[in-house]
């Protein structure tokens, strides 16, 4: 019980730092980016500001591969607020739910049917308990997102370098490099995965998918092959 509730607590913990240190990260890239002289031209800018305007995050990752890589049933997929392209695809549920599951699925090969039970009990209390999860709810009632992910194109390999810097001080485990994905790519803590395809960096949320890291792994292919 001690070794859950360690789990339970840590993954809580990991999903407030996580989110302090991509806004620190956001902040640092453009400071470090001018320092480096990586800022892209105006031109370069524009035409890269016009590709991404064009693009559907929600076409390019159709909610059905979603939904059949998840074996759930996504029932809506929509564009996130604010200006980099993406999309948020939820499915009916609780997040606090969700977000527990998606803990078990993590030590599935680690835990017993009974210790996985346990597991996802005390992480829906505290969940629930706490008001929030490692992904905030939808907008939309009776429905929680269970994957999202953003396109960067700003300083992708810069960020790539931050991200791994101050998610790596987290813990001492935890990141993960995936081969074979963009031009290079790494998982932390089960939870988040990072792409760079180029000058671009997707970033691809899934703290709140009852679902493991080769279950995203396919969309994430897609996603990079269609950049």
């Amino acid at each position: 019980m001690k070794i859950l509730i360690a789990v339970v607590v840590l993954f809580v913990v990991f999903g407030a730092c996580a989110t302090v240190a991509m806004l620190y990260i956001g902040h640092r890239v453009h400071e470090k980016a001018r320092e480096l002289g990586l800022t892209p031209t105006d031109a370069e800018r524009r035409a890269s500001d016009r590709e991404l305007r064009r693009m559907d995050g929600c076409l390019l990752l159709p909610k059905s591969m979603v939904s059949a890589a998840l074996k759930m049933d996504v029932v809506r997929a929509e564009n996130p607020s604010g200006g980099d392209p993406g999309c948020v695809y939820d499915v009916a549920g609780d997040a606090a739910d969700l977000t527990a599951k998606h803990m078990s699925a993590m030590h599935k090969g680690e835990l017993n049917k009974s210790q996985q039970d346990m597991m996802e009990d005390f992480a829906k209390g505290v969940f629930k308990s706490g008001g929030n999860t490692a992904q905030s709810a939808s907008d939309h009632p009776g429905e929680a997102p269970v994957l999202t992910y953003s396109i960067d194109n700003n300083a992708a390999q810069l960020q790539m370098r931050l991200n791994k810097g101050a998610l790596g001080q987290i813990g001492p485990v935890g990141l993960v490099a995936v081969p074979n994905l963009g031009d290079e790519a790494f998982d932390a803590y089960g939870a988040m995965l990072f792409v760079r395809k180029g000058d671009k960096l997707v970033r691809i949320m899934y703290s709140s998918c009852p679902c493991a890291l080769a279950d995203i792994l396919p969309l994430a292919k897609k996603i990079a092959d269609g950049l």
